[in-house]
């Protein structure tokens, strides 16, 4: 048990432990304070800088000064989660309750937002009076400093990217396969991962079997591939966003992001992760599905599997038929989206005619991925 211990400790999330002495470190911390300060209270904070860092430091200690373990962090952050739910969003719904679960479960999930998909998972499990889930994050989020902290003490634990050379691809993903696995398994700890790397910028749903042979990596000695599915109660998980916070910033972004440094794209995704909680989103729906049960011989038919779930539970918005009509992939559906359609069309307004079109066609893939999947039915 030591040995698997000492494995996982540079990807797991913090233990209870560690939570006293992570909560003394962030209470401490004055780029911490200024930084949230700044997208709390902007007019005070640049006003009166400290004044800001001590506002936000006060709410942060009278709100988590107490929590002596994950669970007690997580029952004060509950709040706040309903804060932003109330502020960003014309309201959170979720579905496929029956489908929860008091065994210990591996989401698997679309993936449109860095942090929200995960959390509103979480959030309808808390509001369900279940345990909340550990959650997948790539390391690109993680410089070190407090959002690192905030995201382990949330149970986020670390998925190595951009690994050099084969032998420390396996020796990494191996670990990560037998941390994931080791929860579910030994921990009796739910799992959520997304169901390929990075979001889904495109708007297309699709899982990447290389995450599905990750995962099934440390077992696959022991397990047949369907005993592992069955036993790890593989369940896709679908969310959708009326509005997408950070549509044309992902538009934009297919043009050069490859250019990047580390240290740009950390800083992108983190200033991402922020306009994502902050800005509007307009209706979200999540979608619990049915465990995937049924046969199948291949990962690749597995992926498809799951992608039948995601995709015919994702809830359609209106957004998604205008922009299908905007393209001319579909005519229009309802007369009903007429005003909806100039006011979200507005959205635009000003855009590149390119870039536009991305943004437009991310809208519009749910619904074709829908209607080509009803086809062949």
């Amino acid at each position: 048990m030591n040995t698997l211990k000492d494995n996982f400790g540079s990807i797991a999330p913090y233990s209870d432990e560690q939570v006293p002495d992570v909560i003394k470190s962030l209470i401490e911390d004055t780029e911490f304070h200024s930084s949230i300060s700044k997208e709390w209270f902007p007019l005070v904070s640049r006003l009166f800088p400290q004044l800001g860092s001590f506002l936000f430091k006060w709410i942060f200690i009278k709100s988590f000064g107490e929590s002596k373990n994950i669970e007690e962090f997580q029952n004060n952050l509950a709040p706040f989660v309903q804060n932003m739910i109330d502020e960003t969003t014309s309201g959170f719904t979720y579905s496929g309750v029956d489908n929860l679960s008091l065994r210990p479960t591996l989401y698997i999930s679309n993936h449109r937002d860095i942090s929200l998909d995960p959390l509103f998972l979480n959030f309808a499990r808390f509001l369900e009076d279940y345990k909340t889930v550990r959650i997948a994050i790539g390391d690109n989020l993680l410089d070190g400093g407090f959002f690192e902290k905030l995201m382990r003490l949330n149970k986020s634990f670390i998925v190595h990217r951009d690994i050099q050379g084969a032998k420390e691809t396996l020796k990494k993903l191996s670990n990560l396969s037998s941390y994931i696995n080791h929860s579910i398994q030994s921990n009796k700890e739910s799992i959520w991962i997304a169901q390929s790397e990075g979001r889904a910028n495109d708007g297309n749903d699709f899982t990447d079997p290389a995450v599905l042979k990750m995962l099934y990596l440390s077992n696959r000695k022991l397990l047949q591939l369907q005993d592992w599915v069955l036993g790890v109660n593989l369940t896709p998980i679908s969310i959708s966003y009326e509005l997408d916070p950070l549509d044309i910033s992902k538009g934009i972004s297919w043009d050069g992001s490859e250019e990047l440094s580390y240290e740009e794209k950390n800083r992108k995704d983190l200033n991402e992760m922020v306009k994502g909680i902050k800005n509007q989103k307009g209706r979200v729906h999540l979608h619990i599905c049915n465990s995937i049960e049924r046969n199948f011989n291949t990962l690749e038919e597995l992926a498809g599997l799951i992608d039948d779930e995601i995709i015919s539970n994702y809830k359609l918005w209106p957004s998604n038929y205008i922009a299908g009509h905007a393209l001319g992939i579909i005519t229009k559906e309802s007369s009903d989206l007429e005003n909806k359609e100039i006011s979200f069309l507005k959205r635009f307004k000003g855009v590149d005619s390119e870039i536009r079109k991305k943004v437009l066609k991310m809208y519009a893939a749910p619904l074709v991925n829908s209607k080509q999947r009803a086809q062949t039915i």
